[in-house]
């Protein structure tokens, strides 16, 4: 009879998703044109390219300057004469210092790139565990169905039975009450599913309706290592760029000025070249240079106390996986008794040898054993869903 039911469930949840269009999109696609279109993911792609301009900004060379000037010679007495001046001065950068500026603007670009990648994973996850969401409450709405097709059997028996005089009105209104609490609840639960697949759409992006398949099961990543780990990632990269910024800011002096000049005057041509060296006395940028390897100590920090609350959040994801999986395999069991005995009481109650109590008694276990198994493996999503996000499979 379960069987024949699950007919009923399947043509009900039909007229349930009337109203979504008629082609069922996968998660997988869903979650990829949600990231593809996400203005959120594409203003911090934007965020790379200007990272890459700043570093184009710190390794590129100063502009050279060039003087002109004209002079007027007039004797005390007699005739006068004019003369000129032209100087050109290029500011050239010491021996390392490019490497330095080379490096922090690499670093720049490479924070930027981790910063999109941990807005890129954290989005994903999010979409995963509203659509988990969004599986489990269509479940129970289904699961519902299925109970209200069995409290009617049991609401139809129940009016036979009264007819033909084997049970009380009291005990056949019973089971109407039962089957109209049932309706109701769905009609809260429907509520719910609804709330929750607009959430969906709207976090992921989406402007119309569209019918989802929630057929899916969300896998744990084989291997697992910190170092892909989205938070841990972008922090090593602060470090790396508040290190390079320390190594720029070491240098005291960054550029010598290279001076070249030409002086015409009534009786001669001069001709000059030569150096201006700034002279590192009250400027050392002393403090810059603590200020970033403190800014380094701190994400260093930060880093190892990351490292050690995703270690342990690792071992609690492993041993909460392994419990939900022994309690799935024997509500699994359960259910299988469960059915079997809601049929036997199906058909003793048609002849009367059991009362409504044990039969609505029966009914109901069977419900909540499902009602187990559909949260469960909600459970077991959500799992995976933050066992991955932690091993960095989301930064792609």
């Amino acid at each position: 009879m379960i069987k024949i039911l699950s007919v009923v469930v399947f043509l009900s949840s039909g007229i349930f998703a009337q109203n979504l269009l008629s082609k069922p999109i996968g998660f997988d696609e869903f979650l990829n044109n949600a990231l593809k279109n996400s203005p959120y993911l594409k203003s911090h792609n934007l965020g790379i390219k200007q990272a890459s301009l700043e570093g184009e900004i710190l390794t590129r060379y100063k502009n050279p300057s060039l003087v002109v000037a004209y002079s007027q010679f007039k004797q005390d007495i007699g005739s006068s004469d004019s003369g000129y001046r032209v100087a050109l001065a290029q500011p050239l950068r010491l021996w390392g210092v490019g490497n330095d500026r080379e490096s922090l603007a690499l670093s720049t670009e490479k924070k930027a790139k981790m910063s999109y990648l941990l807005s890129r994973a954290q989005l994903t996850q999010e979409i995963s565990l509203l659509f988990t969401e969004y599986v489990q409450k269509l479940e129970l709405s289904l699961l519902a169905q299925e109970e209200l097709a069995i409290a009617l059997r049991i609401y139809e028996i129940s009016q036979a039975r009264f007819q033909a005089g084997t049970i009380s009105q009291g005990v056949m209104l019973q089971s109407k009450v039962d089957y109209e609490m049932i309706d109701i609840n769905l009609d809260f639960l429907k509520l719910g599913f609804n709330e929750q697949y607009f959430k969906l759409l709207e976090t992921a992006g989406y402007s119309n309706k569209i019918e989802l398949d929630h057929n899916y099961t969300f896998r744990v990543k084989d291997t697992i290592t910190l170092t892909s780990n989205p938070d841990l990632k972008l922090i090593n990269a602060a470090k790396e760029k508040a290190l390079s910024s320390a190594g720029v800011n070491s240098n005291k002096v960054e550029f010598v000025d290279l001076l070249a000049e030409f002086e015409n005057e009534p009786d001669q041509d001069i001709y000059r070249i030569g150096a201006l060296f700034p002279l590192a006395i009250f400027n050392t940028k002393k403090e810059e240079i603590q200020i970033a390897k403190l800014e380094a100590d701190k994400t260093d920090l930060y880093a190892k106390k990351e490292s050690n609350k995703i270690t342990l959040k690792i071992v609690k994801l492993k041993q909460e996986r392994a419990l939900l999986q022994k309690l799935k395999i024997k509500n699994a069991t359960t259910l299988k008794t469960h059915e079997k005995l809601l049929e036997m009481f199906e058909d003793s109650y048609k002849i009367a040898n059991v009362n409504l109590l044990a039969l609505q008694y029966v009914k109901n276990r069977a419900v909540k054993t499902k009602e187990s198994l559909i949260k469960i493996k909600s459970a077991l999503d959500v799992n995976a869903i933050k066992t991955n996000y932690i091993a960095g499979a989301y930064n792609e």
